[in-house]
């Protein structure tokens, strides 16, 4: 392993900006061509990334790559399967602690700092890079995700090339019983340690060179609850560099300052409870001869006080950059009801309950169909003149 930074002239090149943090994740296949595609394209752009994460790097004699103004760690193995390149100015900034599990296709970073970091309470983090594959008997995955999913107290970003398929990740695509099996554990410890899916359902990693493979989403990154408000933004917008895989931007910095306060629901008010509370509301009495200050005031307080009574029946919605407009709690239902008949059917491999959860499947996705349709159709139907353009653009 490459312990030494190899610093780049003085004065020469961008460097990554202090106030956020780039990684850039990227399958080499095994290419030199590939990673030094990727690495120049660098020289391109006003900053270069923090950290690069690589699934399936070049290897020669148990040697990989160097790159001016990288630091490279991976795996004390002869053939390592994952690598993190990072960048001195990120070295300068923050501690970065390479952890190895024992295996060569998995590869931790712990980053800590003195002060704390991205506006949150916390002064470290840790990604996850994984490349997993299947083992000789092709029954299992490399990389179980139990080895992922980890219920940590702090911020945990656990990303790679986890070849796996699932409908969470690509709707559109119709999936195999085999693959449903194997990759339905990774989603489900996932979800029980209350991980978010940073890639937007149905947009491609992987794009196969040769054959009639089907394009696919197979590189993947999740966040744990503490690392999400700070996750800005993810992004297959790189130009491809060689490899049936397209380089993946993901970028953490601080919760911006003016995001939206939270929004009463007021269409889920319990208005069945309410209903007794509202008869029974008395509004205080008015001041005897009033100036219109003091009405004001009493006008201004009585409307708080019942305002305050309403919303403390109301849900509220807590948007963010993951937030989606047409979700609905009708669908979460149906969600927990999809993964709940998934399960069963895996443990349970009988014709009746592959059908069950067929159809429980079915409309799940019919139903984000139909949300969708109804959320587009009320956008068009709330347009304004001066709103024309921007639904010309999403259309």
């Amino acid at each position: 392993m490459n312990n030494q930074p190899i610093f780049p002239p003085r004065g020469q090149g961008p460097v990554p900006a202090p106030a956020f943090l780039s990684i850039i994740q990227h399958n080499c296949l095994g290419s030199w061509n590939v990673f030094l595609s990727l690495f120049e394209s660098f020289k391109e752009t006003t900053t270069y990334p923090s950290i690069v994460l690589l699934q399936d790097p070049p290897v020669n004699k148990a040697h990989l790559p160097s790159f001016n103004g990288f630091q490279s760690f991976f795996p004390p193995v002869r053939k390592p399967r994952v690598a993190a390149y990072v960048h001195i100015s990120c070295l300068s900034n923050y501690t970065v602690l390479p952890r190895f599990k024992g295996v060569d296709d998995v590869l931790s970073l712990d980053i800590s700092s003195g002060e704390p970091l991205f506006g949150t309470s916390f002064h470290s983090f840790r990604i996850i890079n994984a490349y997993s594959t299947n083992t000789v008997d092709h029954r299992v995955h490399s990389v179980p995700p139990e080895l992922l999913f980890l219920d940590l107290g702090f911020p945990l970003l656990v990303l790679g090339d986890l070849n796996i398929h699932n409908p969470l990740s690509d709707p559109l695509r119709h999936f195999s019983h085999r693959e449903i099996c194997y990759s339905t554990p990774y989603f489900e410890k996932a979800a029980e340690s209350a991980f978010a899916l940073l890639n937007p359902p149905g947009e491609y990693t992987r794009f196969p060179l040769v054959g009639n493979a089907r394009p696919s989403v197979i590189d993947l990154a999740f966040a744990n609850p503490s690392l999400l408000p700070i996750v800005k933004s993810w992004e297959a917008s790189l130009p491809s560099r060689g490899s049936d895989h397209i380089p993946i931007t993901i970028t953490l910095a601080a919760p911006s300052p003016n995001q939206k306060p939270l929004r009463p629901r007021w269409a889920d008010t319990d208005w069945e409870t309410l209903d007794p509370i509202i008869k029974a509301f008395e509004v205080p009495a008015a001041p005897p001869c009033p100036t219109p200050p003091q009405l004001d005031e009493w006008m201004s307080e009585s409307l708080n006080r019942l305002v305050a009574l309403l919303k403390a029946h109301t849900p509220v919605s807590r948007p963010s950059h993951h937030s989606k407009p047409w979700w609905t709690p009708h669908l979460s239902i149906l969600r927990r009801e999809y993964h709940k008949a998934t399960r069963t059917a895996r443990r349970h491999d009988t014709p009746h309950m592959r059908e069950v959860a067929g159809t429980s499947k079915a409309g799940y996705f019919k139903a984000i169909k139909a949300a969708k349709n109804k959320h587009w159709s009320s956008f068009l139907l709330a347009a304004t003149p001066q709103s024309l353009w921007t639904a010309k653009r999403f259309a």
